[in-house]
């Protein structure tokens, strides 16, 4: 389970919130995984949701790096594009397998990694360069 309390908080305060949403659907996730590992419905409800969320979540801070001409967007556009392939691919897989394992290792073990990692690189300087330039 994500701690909230260990989400590294970053200078602008929406994108903060956004990291706590998406923290949340993740322990949602493992705890489907845990006490309901049977229910594929769901468990496919909470992927969607995951990947819903991660679309407005990647979006918006596109957007936000656009309206203040961000120099890293395309670096950090990137990124997103590729980890939300990656999540795509995922749920695919499981959808075909219902292999719970495929879900457990990535959104519970390379995703958190990621995302811990992407929030205290990519997006802290993001927030800052956002907060620079619209203020905080």
């Amino acid at each position: 389970m994500i701690d909230h309390s260990n989400i590294p908080k970053v200078a602008f305060d929406e994108m903060n919130m956004v990291h706590n949403e998406e923290a949340t659907l993740l322990n949602t996730l493992e705890e489907l995984l845990k006490n309901s590992p049977n229910d594929h419905e769901a468990i496919a409800n909470c992927l969607h949701e995951i990947i819903e969320h991660t679309r407005g979540h990647f979006g918006n801070e596109e957007r936000l790096m656009r309206e203040v001409g961000f120099p890293a967007l395309v670096m950090h556009e990137g990124e997103h594009i590729r980890v939300f392939n990656e999540m795509q691919r995922i749920i695919s897989g499981w959808l075909s397998t219902k292999n719970n394992e495929l879900l457990h290792e990535y959104f519970l073990g390379s995703m958190q990694e990621w995302l811990y990692t992407h929030i205290t690189t990519m997006d802290t300087i993001t927030a800052q360069f956002i907060c620079m330039c619209k203020g905080c």
